[in-house]
């Protein structure tokens, strides 16, 4: 993913280039307090698998956990810190493994380290201009894959996935509405539901206004 930023001479959009940033922390532990006044804390802690090896599901299915696979370790503990369950997933697949993988076969993922922002071949202070219909045309693309009133700030934004879903209604009046919300940052814009498609999927058809033309299929 590109990060843009406002020039703050010119007002354009710009690309940024390298900026430090701190990786998070691994492993990661959490407080869980609940209802009853009881406290615990689960402590999850990610590892790259460095051979390929063969695990279970809990349901006895087999898994073939791939090299470079990243796996979590959820290790949730009560307040005496007694461990009272020990998950292993392989996150990559979004299985479940039945059996702890063994030491030789993984690797902890060092956190805390800092690293770079890809600098895409520019050098630090370089910028380039890119033309604003390709922010606007991101920011539609997340809208289509929010849900009506999950954003705080803009509710309504978004499509009505859950309601479509139980009333078997199609959401055109909500895709309508998205697309008159976002039309005037265009030349041209047209969204239109693709009608067989297993999961929701919307062909978007814009025209920024600097004239290039965008053809682009977004699956929620």
């Amino acid at each position: 993913m590109r990060t843009y930023g406002k020039d703050s001479a010119t007002g354009e959009w710009t690309l940024l280039t390298e900026a430090i940033v701190t990786g998070p922390s691994n492993p990661i532990t959490t407080t869980i307090n609940s209802v009853s006044g009881a406290k615990s804390s689960i402590t999850s802690t990610l590892y790259t698998a460095i051979t390929a090896f063969t695990d279970t599901t809990p349901n006895g299915g087999v898994v073939n956990v791939a090299q470079n696979d990243v796996l979590i370790n959820d290790q949730i503990f009560d307040a005496n810190n007694n461990l009272l369950s020990n998950i292993w997933t392989d996150i990559t697949q979004n299985v479940t493994l039945a059996v702890a993988p063994l030491l030789t076969n993984i690797a902890q993922q060092i956190g805390g380290s800092q690293s770079f922002f890809n600098t895409w071949g520019l050098s630090q202070g370089e910028t380039v201009i890119v033309d604003v219909g390709y922010i606007w045309l991101a920011t539609l693309v997340q809208t289509l894959r929010l849900t009506t009133g999950e954003s705080p700030f803009y509710g309504n934004y978004g499509i009505p996935g859950q309601e479509s879903v139980m009333t078997q209604v199609a959401p055109d009046v909500a895709l309508n509405r998205t697309q008159a919300q976002y039309a005037p940052y265009f030349a041209s814009l047209t969204i239109i539901r693709q009608q067989n498609a297993t999961q929701p999927t919307y062909n978007v058809y814009a025209t920024f206004k600097n004239g290039a033309k965008i053809q682009t299929v977004v699956a929620t």
